[in-house]
């Protein structure tokens, strides 16, 4: 496509559009874009928000079904996962998150991914806009390389620019049809067609040098009101103690026509949370997973960034394993939210004297359990001694398939060179209903009756039709001739056989591919029992093997040469190919409790070990000969892998059982008369021999003293918090209901409270240049829920009343006025702090129904508010009201009149007679 045409195409509104990133920047700009008559296309890999698009629902706040709808039903805005539709577009934008990464870089994964998807379908003339919030350089440095690697050539054969986005959520006033817009292409060329296409939406549009001006005018535009909103929060404290009322100044200052832009002091927020690689477990639709707190923040998409912190919000399947501090017993509750941000702070790592071992912030919340109840306090503040808790609970879906449906777990890009056959029976029975299928399909339909088999394509294909008289369970999948032909049953069924050699090859297998794939799994030959149990296994499967013996190593090697059945573990179960990356498959940590401990089993007998000492020892004691009987025993189980050593935990744990943990290695050990007698049906050959022997020779209880059993859970002892080494970013998660969850080793934690530190330049450390100012402003800012609480305790102290049992009614908890978001909300920081405090908090926003909050302390059964009506009699029962939010809707002159005390920390009050019984953040205290 000519240049001539894009911009005919353009000014004519013809030009097909491709939005990649449906989130709260994608979806308006292609409703926008539909709205001035486009065809547009929305990309997206969450199949849920596809879905919903085209059925003309809206997730966003900002676009509402009745704005969507007529898009989607005249045809005009449609939605895909298919990166191929971007073949037909003539320009597309890229709308996708860039969050920070380990190293405090922004994470341009998304962005490279999003490159990569158009790279093999870019074509001469088209546009290509990125719009996603980035440093300096991604376009040009990142972008380009990537396009231009499909041999086009940027400002040649196709067209590049930036464009940063503006969206503020809730803003009425300015939308993505009138905000204007800024651009830099590549070229002028590309800068041209971006401006033109962008205009075409009614809003003006900005045109600037390059794509590093267009990125930088977005970064100044968020730090320059970071900085000016840190400036008004320290001069705010100042005007406190020098008697001034500052609102008054700002008011003042307003009235200068150049030069002054007036921003507001406020309660900010702050926070605690988890380092990057400490792990959590979630479940959703394909069942129960235990991955480090970062990467399950990765995988989450539709994103946002609030300053500096990336917010992302699970779909709304995803839970997190939870704890009930009321019952003691562990529970899946929806995961609301998890976010990452900036750390400069201290760390600190807890660790118990059964060898477990946490890094967290300093000011985590930890559960404590003291005298009996359970408490939260501080991670910098925990002493030797203290009691963590133990989470010893699994909870399990009632429904569990009990099989995997191969045909259709299959990869669609492994089916090539895999064909079916019957169990039982021929197709040739079924010679005259699929003859006409197979003429439209195979090009020799006769070899199908021949020899009995077809390309699982093409069984696919007939199964639609209506046309495959055999089902999924009726057939067998085939690779290979020869020598080298398998079959692997087209549903296996997930029994405890199945989870046993899954056990087997966690631990001792490996995949390896050269011109194909296969399985190995390596046995020490004296595990005959082990080694047989394998065997009699893949041979109820129909899987065929060879064994042969590596004699240097006194060795037994299983091997499995079938494409299919490595697939099967690799591509479908996804447990990792070697020692190192191995883990369990979601679906049996979701498995039935039986299914579990023949998992366990496997996973034992092969990677653990019995250590058994059997004996009777001679000394001398004040001068006499005496003896000493000797009989112990532990187990152990040892791990390269990070994330199948803590699954095992938790499965243990969950089974009732308690280990201990070396202090540098991933290993763990059980030891104890009750826990070894429980394990010994576990194991086999000579490992099952230790333990029956240890149990034959015992004289006397072996108790466990690392640990203290309370039924559902456990506690172990702190042994000591040490300083830890900084970590560059932190992560942090919302939890419905109890805001509890199990991290690493199972120890149950309180919510992580979020921070909102501001967004820094990354780029700027690149030129030897560090950000001074705009980390001084950070701080500023998240001082200020401290001191807001602090106004509050003065102010009940002029009453005589103690913070602690105070009645505190709170006023607004969304993030800014008249919007129906409470993410980031500063009131968050406040309730917590006034929780911590003991006081008894309730709340009243007209747009927040229910507010979830982590709280320091138990004071309820659960942190989650729900709004009050805001009544005279509720105003007037309160000790205090504290205004955070300032909503229009709120009558604060009544509030005023009926409260007895009220600290206002917005300026929600102004035009109220003066009254001693308001505080105002910002505004000398009244005497």
């Amino acid at each position: 496509m000519t240049t001539d045409l894009l911009s005919s195409r353009i000014s004519s509104r013809t030009a097909r559009v491709a939005v990649i990133g449906l989130g709260y920047v994608g979806l308006p700009l292609a409703v926008a874009l539909a709205r001035a008559g486009f065809p547009v296309v929305g990309v997206d890999v969450d199949k849920k928000k596809v879905a919903a698009l085209n059925a003309g629902r809206s997730y966003i706040g900002d676009v509402s079904d009745e704005e969507l709808r007529p898009h989607v039903a005249s045809g005009r805005l449609r939605a895909t996962t298919n990166y191929d539709a971007l073949r037909e577009a003539d320009a597309i934008f890229i709308c996708v998150p860039t969050p920070y990464d380990a190293q405090r870089a922004p994470d341009l994964s998304f962005v490279r991914a999003a490159a990569e998807g158009i790279r093999p379908r870019l074509r001469s003339g088209q546009l290509v806009v990125l719009q996603s919030t980035t440093y300096p350089g991604t376009t040009e440095e990142v972008v380009q390389p990537i396009l231009e690697a499909s041999g086009l050539r940027a400002g040649v054969d196709f067209y590049l620019a930036f464009s940063p986005e503006r969206i503020d959520p809730g803003n009425k006033q300015w939308s993505a049809y009138n905000t204007p817009k800024v651009v830099g292409g590549v070229d002028p060329e590309s800068t041209r067609l971006a401006c033109d296409l962008l205009g075409q939406m009614g809003a003006p549009v900005h045109p600037v040098s390059s794509p590093r001006a267009a990125e930088m005018t977005k970064l100044l535009e968020n730090i320059f009101r970071s900085v000016n909103i840190a400036l008004v929060n320290e001069l705010a404290l100042l005007a406190e103690r020098m008697g001034i009322d500052f609102w008054e100044v700002i008011e003042a200052a307003k009235t200068k026509p150049f030069g002054f832009m007036p921003f507001y002091p406020g309660a900010g927020v702050g926070g605690h949370c988890l380092a990057p690689g400490e792990y959590i477990t979630i479940r959703g639709e394909n069942g129960c997973e235990i991955l480090p707190i970062q990467s399950c923040f990765e995988r989450v998409s539709g994103r946002s960034e609030i300053h500096g912190v990336i917010l992302a919000q699970p779909s709304s399947h995803l839970e997190i394993l939870s704890f009930n501090p009321q019952t003691g017993e562990t529970c899946f509750r929806p995961l609301r939210y998890i976010s990452a941000r900036r750390y400069e702070g201290a760390m600190v790592e807890v660790l118990t004297a059964d060898g477990r071992r946490l890094k967290v912030t300093d000011g985590h919340p930890m559960l404590v359990w003291d005298k009996e109840e359970i408490c939260i306090r501080r991670a910098d503040a925990l002493k030797a001694g203290d009691d963590l808790l133990v989470a010893k609970g699994l909870p399990v879906k009632g429904e569990w398939p009990g099989f995997i449906d191969l045909v259709t777990a299959l990869p669609p890009t492994s089916r090539p060179g895999i064909r079916v056959t019957p169990r039982e029976g021929h197709f040739g029975d079924y010679w005259a209903s699929l003859q006409p299928h197979l003429q439209r399909w195979l090009e020799y339909p006769r070899d199908v009756f021949r020899y009995n088999s077809m390309p699982l394509d093409t069984y696919l294909v007939l199964e639609q039709e209506g046309a495959m008289p055999f089902s999924h369970d009726e057939i067998l999948l085939c690779t290979g001739r020869g020598s080298s032909f398998q079959r692997v049953p087209g549903v296996i069924p997930l029994d405890e056989d199945f989870a046993r050699m899954i056990g087997y090859y966690l631990s001792e297998g490996c995949i390896t591919e050269d011109s194909s794939l296969r399985v190995r799994f390596t046995f020490n030959t004296a595990e005959q029992e082990t080694i047989q149990d394998l065997e009699s296994i893949l041979e109820r499967l129909g899987i065929r093997f060879s064994i042969y013996k590596d004699r240097q190593w006194n060795a037994l090697h299983v091997k499995v040469s079938s494409r299919l059945f490595a697939l099967l573990l690799r591509d479908v179960l996804r447990c990792g190919t070697n020692s190192r990356n191995m883990q369990i498959p979601a679906i049996l940590m979701s498995a039935p409790p039986h299914i579990q401990i023949a998992l366990l089993s496997g996973l034992l007998r092969g990677d653990g070990d019995v250590h058994h000492i059997q004996e009777t020892r001679t000394y001398t004691r004040k001068g006499r000969s005496c003896q000493h009987y000797i009989n112990t025993a532990t187990v152990g189980y040892f791990s390269a892998s990070p994330v199948l050593f803590q699954q095992v935990i938790l499965l243990l744990q969950a089974h009732g059982f308690l280990p201990t943990f070396k202090k540098n290695k991933p290993q763990l050990r059980i030891y104890g008369e009750q826990q070894l007698a429980r394990l010994c049906p576990l194991f086999a050959d000579t490992k099952r021999q230790k333990l029956e022997a240890y149990a034959s020779g015992r004289r006397k209880r072996m108790p466990v003293t690392q640990s203290e059993d309370h039924g559902f859970f456990a506690t172990v002892k702190v042994r000591e918090v040490n300083p830890a080494p900084p970590v560059d970013m932190v992560y942090s998660v919302e939890v419905d209901d109890f805001h509890t969850f199990v991290t690493s080793y199972g120890i149950v934690v309180h919510n992580c409270i979020p921070v909102d530190p501001y967004y820094l330049s990354w780029k700027a450390r690149e030129y030897d240049f560090y950000t001074k100012f705009i980390e001084l402003a950070a701080e500023v800012n998240q001082a200020m829920p401290y001191h807001a609480v602090a106004l509050v305790a003065e102010a009940l102290s002029q009453d005589g009343l103690p913070l602690k049992g105070a009645r505190v009614l709170v006023l607004g908890v969304a993030f800014k006025p008249d919007v129906d978001d409470p993410r980031n909300s500063p009131a968050e920081r406040v309730i917590e702090l006034l929780l911590a405090r003991g006081a008894e908090v309730r709340y009243h926003d007209p747009y927040i129904p229910r507010f979830t909050v982590g709280g320091d302390v138990f004071y309820r059964p659960n942190c989650t508010l729900d709004s009050v009506p805001l009544t005279d009699e509720e105003l007037a029962s309160a000790d205090c009201v504290v205004i955070v939010t300032g909503h229009r809707s709120v009558d604060y002159a009544r509030v005023v009149q009926k409260a007895r005390r009220v600290v206002d920390c917005c300026n929600a009050t102004r035009g109220t007679p003066p009254d001693r019984r308001v505080v105002r953040l910002g505004a000398p205290f009244p005497r």
